[in-house]
């Protein structure tokens, strides 16, 4: 970073600088061709598996099923017993047998690897450039202007890191056939090593220029201020691999999308007192959609979302501040509805495509895009500091909050198997998502915290805080929101037992149970020979609790009948699957200045 610091005069400065940022985030995961999943919670290791399994003798949308509950008792004590990935089976499946000129076996040799480790690798170069002036034109009015540019250049891949005991990987998609199983037409048939890139290949781009002002008003009683911006945004890929199901539209770069916003904001501070202040503040923006949003399908395609518009977001805020020297207190109400969001994903779904339209199955890996998404978010955040003593001083703050879906976005499925050189862009329109006032998952939407805190004359401080957190929810599946969930894909009518009310049960959106953490911090710092030396540590979870801090609904079973199928047997193959929070954790800083 460099940086520019200029005094044009007594009341204005411009303040420029030049930044270069660069860095990498990898992900690891097993590839593997022509074996069986090496995850030990794969759903066919399960044991609801037995227990609910679909009978074979019945067809795939019958409603029926035969439990085999002796080999769900087999999978069962196999997990329990098993429950790791089992890295010696993976090289052992790398290995061939050496065959003597008698037939013996006499050992085993690496062969063509069946599971390999690989990454997935996102790359990143950033350079900005930014630049403010600030002056100050009377006693009472203060402008600020300014403005940045940045590039993006995103190196996205999947880079091969080990063989596990084997000679090479294929460069293939096992679950295609000829030029569809290539994943790049230029260099055909690869057999990729450790090192070597493979599966997917692309850059992004993304420029964008944002342009401001502000005007700043003060007075004795009351400030307020004035703002605006312009933002300039545009993405492009470009496809390193030409992928062999999507030949015409995978190698090179893709159109350029440009997008232009604007924004609004304004706000206004009274000072009632010395001791009492209310401030209110409004916004209306608009922002470009990002860009992995913009490509829905990008590690395989140039493919563009269709009818794609920018965010908009209204914002409101009000507060109040109320100082003493003993206590201060904060109250604060929100309200924000961002409109208009595009929002992609990617799963395996069963019975989500007719067989009467003709195609090769009713399941699929697809990529699902929401567009005319809208969420409103609003509520209220409290807060309240108290000093007891000169060493002791207590904390209690509160959010309760309400984050909804505010529409029933429209959801579009690209099924890449049915690409074709008559239809290379494999888009199918599922209508609307019946999403509107169902919550947002990712946060808890009440919260409450009670704290105390002891400071020491002597250098040294302790402190303890109590968290309450509630109303989590899941992430819910929008495709089995869509009326396709109510048809049956054998016939193309509806399934003659999905009623409306078995429908709510089943969608019906999962809440978390409420959980309390206790967390203790504290530290000492000495003073020795001229020198600050500090001990700072927490401990978290103190209580060692188990609790859920988000989760999805699978969307495999996307059809009534199956979802009823699997919630009914009471051990679901596809149930919702959880993310849950650290238990106990200790963090210790030690420090030394010199």
């Amino acid at each position: 970073m460099l940086n520019h610091f200029y005094a044009i005069n007594d009341y204005s400065t411009l303040n420029s600088s030049l930044t270069y940022q660069f860095g990498k985030i990898t992900n690891s995961n097993i590839d593997y061709q022509n074996g069986n999943s090496p995850d030990p919670t794969y759903y066919r290791k399960m044991p609801s598996y037995y227990s609910s399994m679909y009978a074979p003798d019945n067809g795939e949308f019958s409603g029926e099923f035969t439990p085999d509950y002796e080999n769900a008792e087999k999978s069962k004590e196999q997990f329990l017993t098993n429950n790791q990935i089992d890295w010696n089976a993976l090289y052992y499946a790398n290995q061939s047998p050496v065959i003597d000129a008698s037939g013996n076996v006499t050992g085993f040799a690496p062969a063509k690897s069946r599971y390999v480790l690989y990454e997935d690798h996102t790359d990143d170069q950033t350079i900005t450039a930014n630049s403010n002036f600030n002056t100050q034109i009377s006693d009472i009015l203060f402008f600020t202007a300014g403005g940045f540019y940045s590039h993006l250049k995103s190196h996205n891949y999947q880079q091969l890191t080990d063989l596990l005991g084997g000679l090479y990987f294929d460069d293939i998609d096992v679950f295609y056939n000829g030029n569809q199983a290539q994943s790049d037409l230029n260099n055909p048939d690869r057999q990729v090593v450790e090192g070597d890139t493979y599966g997917y290949n692309f850059n992004y781009e993304a420029n964008t220029l944002n342009l401001f002002t502000n005007f700043k008003f003060t007075y004795d009683k009351v400030d307020f201020y004035l703002a605006q911006n312009f933002i300039s945004t545009n993405y492009q890929r470009e496809g390193l691999y030409q992928n062999g199901i999507y030949p015409t539209n995978s190698f090179g770069k893709s159109e350029k999308l440009q997008f232009e916003n604007f924004g609004f904001k304004g706000g206004i501070l009274f000072k009632i007192s010395g001791r009492q202040q209310f401030s209110f503040n409004g916004a209306y923006l608009s922002n470009a959609p990002t860009i992995r949003n913009a490509f829905p399908n990008s590690r395989l395609n140039n493919s563009i979302v269709a009818s794609l518009e920018n965010e908009n977001i209204i914002s409101l805020d009000a507060s109040y501040f109320y100082r003493t020297p003993k206590w201060q207190t904060r109250l604060t109400l929100f309200y924000v509805q961002i409109k208009n969001i595009t929002q992609t994903s990617f799963f395996y779904a069963e019975g989500i495509f007719d067989d009467g339209a003709g195609y090769a199955s009713t399941d699929a890996f697809v990529s699902q895009t929401l567009t005319h998404l809208d969420k409103k978010n609003l509520g209220a955040e409290f807060s309240f500091q108290y000093q007891l003593s000169p060493t002791i001083m207590t904390n209690f703050s509160a959010a309760y909050g309400q984050f909804t879906f505010d529409s029933n976005p429209n959801v579009t499925i690209i099924n890449d198997a049915q690409a074709t050189a008559e239809n290379p862009n494999p888009v199918f329109d599922f209508g609307t998502s019946s999403l509107k006032n169902y919550h947002q998952a990712g946060m808890p939407q009440q919260a409450f915290a009670l704290g105390i805190e002891y400071r020491d004359p002597k250098y040294w401080w302790i402190g303890a805080n109590i968290n309450y957190l509630a109303n989590s929810f899941i992430d819910i599946s929008p495709i089995s929101r869509t009326d396709t969930f109510y048809k049956n894909p054998e016939s193309g009518f509806n399934f003659p037992e999905a009623t409306e009310e078995r429908a709510r049960e089943l969608l019906k959106q999962e809440e978390f149970n409420p959980f309390t953490l206790l967390n203790i911090s504290g530290g000492k710092s000495w003073r020795i020979k001229g020198k600050n030396i500090g001990l700072f540590a927490t401990l978290n979870n103190v209580l060692d609790l188990a609790y859920k801090t988000g989760g999805y609904e699978q969307a495999r079973n996307a059809n009534f009948r199956q979802l009823n199928q699997d919630v009914s047997s009471g051990t679901p193959n596809f149930g919702n699957k959880y993310f849950y929070g650290y238990g106990r954790t200790y963090f210790v800083n030690l420090y030394i200045n010199l």
